[in-house]
């Protein structure tokens, strides 16, 4: 009596000591959504190399952002930036996003209602956090492999996985009648051991996919759950993939190899599951239902990713000292007010009307570079998550390409100058193609002056007359009167002093009347005799 009493205390003090646990861990992570929620992103950087995983999967045609203006715009530290993610499902689907412009407005307005919903709904937004906190981060998880690739990963022949195991058993009862029975019992172990090992080598890398996937399984559950977002029309689209997969997920196979584990019970398991070779079999069936419900599996992924973007705009939005939902109009114009750069703190703003292609110029350091990246990033963040760093954006919908940070290909022996043509000739493919809003800097400044400009023209010419809105930002002042028929002018100015050289970075009407890279040397303390020389030279040179 007194032995059963001491058992039934001593499970009591384990429940309630495992339940503290629970509402603590529980209390710690809301205290960790709630802090950080709204707030610039810290910590340690993303796993990029696996966030990006999905995205290059996906990336097909010239619809996606290329791969020269993503990093042209620095877009790894733009996507960090607004990364508030709880789950691997929600990083990778919010990169692809960033890669994905949508070229209409019914499903921008389909994510802003969803943005909208968790902003009036604070309560369901922190328990959705939750649930994908719970689903956590898994580097290079697989997810997208299974969705795109999962026939590769089939194993041949299942029919021999499941006579093989059906033989311990037979060989386990034959002892039964025949003393022969024991020796064909360990023989089939032995055989069936082998097999699991050779086998769980080959498929060993996709178990912990499939118990990610499992995990996303029970995220969707948690979900469900929250009431007020069950009116929500994914909500419905997540339910019906989610029932594709209720049955074999009771099944599906989610250890790793032997050996990872000091528990009793898992062990025990793992011995079960080499004589049987049950995680073999139930990866198979598992992969067939992966195969066959593609679609689902797809759609269950896409849905969690939407949730999750969702609630990381909305933070991001939170995060900025102003922000707009973009308006779209049919005109190959750029309307702003306010607008500046996310990456920016206490950013200087600027408002203006870009009715027509236009010449950026200025001198060094003037802000013209950064003017256009600011322009090409809103013009992205408007066509994918509906959000833009300004007081008012409107713009059409368009391809967003740059040419900008170009750079010697070493692997490929390429010359910078080769390099640039190359990124040139691709936003010319494109405005054949398609309608397009292109920014260009410091076009074709790896060649010699006299071609520099020739060749500079004949392409911005070549420009103006597809539907394209293109602008270039530019120190050679030239160009503003060979294309002033065809490119409005701008400037980025500076005030010189004997004190230095100051800047408002403000855009301003009209081309550049201003010099200021020999007073730069001057104010970084070169010596007096390379100043002097140089303003010499200048001063025999027409302007």
């Amino acid at each position: 009596m007194e032995l059963a009493i001491i058992i039934i205390l001593t499970l009591t003090a384990i429940i309630i000591g495992i339940t503290i646990d629970k509402i603590k861990s529980q209390k710690k992570l809301k205290a960790r959504i709630s802090s950080t929620f709204g707030k610039t992103p810290q910590g340690s950087l993303p796993e990029i190399e696996s966030i990006k995983r999905y995205t290059k999967f996906i990336i097909s045609n010239d619809a996606f952002i290329d791969d020269i203006t993503w990093n042209d715009l620095d877009m790894d530290i733009i996507f960090e930036r607004i990364n508030n993610c709880q789950s691997s499902v929600g990083e990778e689907y919010l990169y692809s996003i960033l890669h994905q412009p949508l070229y209409e407005q019914p499903p921008l307005q389909e994510r802003e209602r969803l943005i909208k919903f968790f902003d009036e709904h604070p309560t369901e937004r922190l328990a959705a956090q939750i649930a994908l906190a719970k689903l956590g981060k898994f580097n290079h998880n697989g997810l997208a492999r299974l969705i795109f690739n999962a026939k590769a990963n089939l194993l041949p022949r299942a029919w021999v996985y499941d006579v093989l195991a059906l033989m311990p058993l037979i060989s386990g009862i034959s002892i039964i009648f025949t003393p022969f029975g024991l020796i064909a019992l360990l023989v089939s172990i032995s055989i069936n051991a082998i097999v699991q090992i050779r086998t769980m080598r080959r498929i060993d890398y996709e178990i912990p996919s499939i118990g990610y996937f499992a995990s996303m399984m029970k995220c969707c559950k948690r979900l469900f759950k929250i009431d007020e977002l069950a009116s929500m029309p994914i909500m419905a689209k997540m339910k019906k993939s989610h029932g594709a997969f209720k049955k074999i997920m009771t099944k599906a196979p989610t250890r790793s190899q032997a050996g990872a584990t000091e528990d009793i019970t898992e062990m025990l398991w793992i011995y079960f599951s080499t004589v049987f070779l049950y995680d073999i079999r139930h990866y198979n069936k598992f992969m067939k239902v992966v195969i066959k419900n593609n679609e689902s599996f797809h759609t269950l992924y896409k849905t969690v990713g939407e949730i999750e973007t969702a609630i990381s705009v909305l933070s991001f939005r939170k995060s900025l000292p102003a922000f707009c939902i973009p308006a779209f109009h049919a005109q190959n114009t750029l309307d702003f007010e306010g607008i500046y750069h996310p990456l920016i703190q206490d950013p200087v703003t600027n408002t203006f009307h870009i009715k027509n292609n236009s010449l950026i110029t200025g001198s060094n350091a003037s802000g013209k570079s950064t003017f256009i990246k600011i322009l090409a990033i809103n013009g992205i963040l408007a066509q994918t998550i509906h959000t833009c760093t300004a007081h008012r954006f409107a713009t059409r919908f368009s391809q967003v390409v740059t040419s900008m940070a170009m750079r010697d290909n070493l692997t490929s022996g390429e010359s910078y100058f080769v390099v640039e043509v190359k990124s040139l000739r691709r936003i010319i493919n494109l405005a054949k193609t398609q309608p397009c809003t292109c920014y260009i800097d410091e076009i074709l400044r790896g060649t010699n002056t006299t071609e520099r400009v020739a060749a500079s023209v004949a392409v911005l010419t070549f420009l103006s007359r597809c539907d394209c809105l293109c602008l270039a930002a530019s120190h050679d002042i030239e160009l503003t009167r060979l294309l002033a028929d065809l490119y409005d002018n701008y400037n980025f100015s500076e005030q010189v002093t004997d004190g230095g050289v100051t800047f408002d970075y403000k855009l301003k009407t009209g081309p550049s009347t201003t010099r200021n890279a020999i007073k730069l040397l001057d104010v970084m303390g070169f010596d007096a005799e390379i100043i002097k020389q140089a303003q010499t030279l200048a001063a025999d040179r027409p302007s």
